[in-house]
């Protein structure tokens, strides 16, 4: 298992945790995400705490944790990044041209092919 897939079960341990330590006066489940990422040390990596905000994020929107988790894996089967993991629909609909960089945006790259006209390659 990697560093996603690890984040994303304890975030819905985490946020679990908190809803079962205040069953008698429930909130809105994605509120629990929020104060899981809220209690964890200032000084504690963010990976978990971008989970936490995925699983928040998905909450408010009504998925259940069980869902979320399931997705997250899923993704994470498949190899894509920890974001498109968290955020499934990070960058769906984008295309890689144009690319920006820090050298500005940059076009797709010229055609390099056989040419009639010249019986060459154009390089």
């Amino acid at each position: 298992m990697g560093q996603t897939v690890l984040c994303a079960r304890v975030a819905v341990q985490l946020a679990a945790r908190l809803y079962e330590f205040d069953r008698p006066n429930p909130l809105k489940p994605e509120r629990y995400a929020v104060q899981a990422a809220r209690n964890l040390p200032l000084d504690y990596p963010g990976f978990l705490r971008f989970a936490l905000h995925s699983l928040a994020v998905y909450l408010e929107l009504g998925w259940g944790g069980r869902q979320w988790l399931d997705s997250v894996l899923e993704a994470a089967h498949y190899g894509h990044s920890f974001r498109r993991c968290y955020f499934f629909d990070y960058k769906a609909n984008r295309s890689p041209y144009p690319r920006v960089t820090n050298r500005g945006v940059q076009d797709r790259p010229p055609h390099t092919g056989f040419t009639p006209e010249t019986g060459s390659r154009d390089d």
